[in-house]
């Protein structure tokens, strides 16, 4: 970004203190934001079916979280807690879109990084996924794998 696209975007923002062991997002809730982890670190927890949870990755400084549900509203897919005290910027829907109103390119811009985010993860879910249908063929449950790949691709709609 342009030093004035930066300043734009900086002003946008909120930032919010947490301190460790603190629920930032909460899966199942829905907040249409951005979090940009400026200092400390937080993890990424999913409930499993069982009623336990699952840590599913850390967020270090300058990584970002929340980027599904501010771009398709829809509840949280996991909880995010800071691991450490933690300083976050905060960038909600309704000031991106203020930034779209103005025609900014800064709006273009986070659209476009998040996408590459969002993108990258979907990369290292689907080599995830992989080792897991060839571990499952080989124990001979590929049948629900099958059912979830036709499923994953054949429903998406645009």
């Amino acid at each position: 970004m342009s030093i004035g696209e930066l300043d734009l975007v900086v002003q946008l923002l909120s930032i919010e203190n947490y301190a460790a062991g603190d629920a930032i997002i909460a899966e199942g809730e829905s907040q249409a934001v951005i979090w940009i982890v400026v200092e400390g670190s937080c993890r990424v927890y999913k409930r499993t079916k069982d009623g336990g949870q699952r840590e599913l990755a850390v967020i270090e400084a300058l990584r970002t979280f929340g980027e599904m549900s501010f771009f398709h509203p829809a509840p949280h897919s996991a909880t995010v807690r800071a691991e450490t005290d933690v300083t976050v910027a905060r960038f909600d829907r309704a000031r991106f879109f203020s930034l779209v109103d103005l025609r900014s390119r800064a709006a273009l811009k986070i659209a476009f990084n998040t996408v590459g985010v969002l993108s990258e993860r979907l990369r290292m879910m689907d080599d995830w996924v992989c080792d897991n249908v060839e571990n499952e063929e080989r124990s001979g449950n590929s049948q629900e794998w099958g059912e979830f790949r036709s499923k994953l691709y054949s429903e998406w709609q645009f």
